[in-house]
């Protein structure tokens, strides 16, 4: 059963925003004709409401000891809130624990073992995504929300900071867990699906083409060439009806140039599986014989000179719309430095898209004409 979590809709009878309104909807609209909501404390302290948060912790944590099926989903309203956790949730997440992670801004790469998805929120004092929450269904339904009233210092500081005021409350009833983490789960797909709607918008839809920036490399065995990195580039074609092509970052170093003397593979926009094949690039034409046989219309570009300058150059020769880099060519190693192979958004053409992925595959930044939309 479906809820509005905004509390904005749920108004007292000065049109304010009020939780107690929140509850009693609540009550209304999610017991349905059945008994009244069960299991449920409503809660104004703070300490009591961190007693709660560390009670649903400890029993996620134990549940994952024994079973490899383990969701929590927690929101920390802003990075720096994850920030002050971080020692907590690497605990949760070595022992097993999938923790949905929710809130504004995007957390440093040195956080990344603090979660396994997190969602970057737009602003808000009202909706339910953006306050202080813990929910789960294993080992049995428990769902904890604080909504902070402190509104001019909302999101800012410690729980112990003066003025810092929360409401909330806990329940077990899973006619209210359920319906919230659906429509966390909901929060989560919205956002994923902005960089999909980024991806359509080009001028003419009809030859929307992506470059994914690759090596020539065994799979898994450089970052650029991370499994689930590929498998983010595949989805991205396949959801909006987007044409492949592949840089063949290695095919051009500071030292070496592809293919036997004289030959004029460099000066070609792209080239095909078979060329590719017959010039040795074993992996790259695996890569594209795989997306040739998941539907994707496949081209393959061997550089002629190093550096991400000369790729953006080349995206716009081929008229790819986007281009998809692993996040390791935000800190690439010295020699990649060195080359030029690393991501410097001064560069970036007009009217083109550069998608940002993390080892685990996940979306981190979406930047289109110098304009940053951050996703997960």
């Amino acid at each position: 059963m479906k809820f509005d979590w905004n509390l904005e809709n749920h108004t007292d009878q000065n049109g304010c925003p009020s939780i107690e309104m929140l509850l009693s909807n609540m009550d209304i609209g999610l017991k349905g004709s059945g008994l009244p909501i069960e299991g449920f404390r409503f809660l104004k302290s703070t300490k009591e409401m961190l007693g709660i948060t560390r009670e649903i912790e400890n029993e996620i944590k134990k549940f994952s000891s024994k079973n490899n099926d383990s969701e929590l989903f927690v929101g920390f309203q802003n990075v720096d809130k994850l920030y002050f956790e971080k020692l907590r949730y690497q605990s949760l997440i070595d022992d097993g624990v999938t923790v949905h992670a929710f809130g504004t801004g995007t957390p440093l790469d040195s956080f990344d073992n603090t979660y396994s998805t997190w969602t970057d929120l737009e602003y808000s004092k009202t909706k339910v995504e953006n306050q202080w929450i813990l929910a789960i269904t294993q080992p049995s339904p428990l769902a904890f929300i604080g909504w902070e009233i402190s509104t001019d210092i909302f999101g800012l500081g410690k729980l112990s900071d003066p003025g810092k005021m929360f409401e909330g409350f806990a329940t077990s009833d899973e006619r209210v867990v359920i319906p919230l983490i659906n429509h966390l789960r909901k929060v989560q797909a919205d956002t994923s699906n902005i960089i999909i709607d980024e991806v359509k918008k080009t001028e003419d839809p009809s030859v929307n083409k992506i470059m994914i920036v690759t090596h020539d490399k065994p799979e898994n065995s450089h970052p650029a060439n991370n499994k689930k990195f590929i498998s983010t580039f595949q989805k991205l074609c396949l959801e909006s009806d987007s044409d492949a092509v592949i840089y063949d970052i290695s095919a051009s170093t500071l030292f070496t140039k592809p293919g036997p003397p004289g030959s004029d593979y460099l000066n070609k926009s792209s080239i095909d599986i078979e060329t590719s094949n017959l010039m040795g690039r074993k992996h790259i034409s695996q890569l594209a014989s795989s997306l040739e046989k998941n539907g994707i219309s496949t081209q393959i570009i061997l550089p002629e000179r190093t550096g991400f300058r000369h790729m953006y150059e080349r995206a716009r020769q081929i008229k790819a719309q986007t281009i998809v880099i692993q996040d390791y060519y935000q800190s690439p190693n010295l020699l990649d430095r060195i080359a030029g192979n690393s991501i410097n958004f001064d560069d970036l053409p007009n009217n083109t898209n550069v998608v940002i992925v993390d080892q685990k595959g996940e979306i981190k930044t979406s930047q289109n004409n110098n304009s940053i939309k951050i996703t997960a």
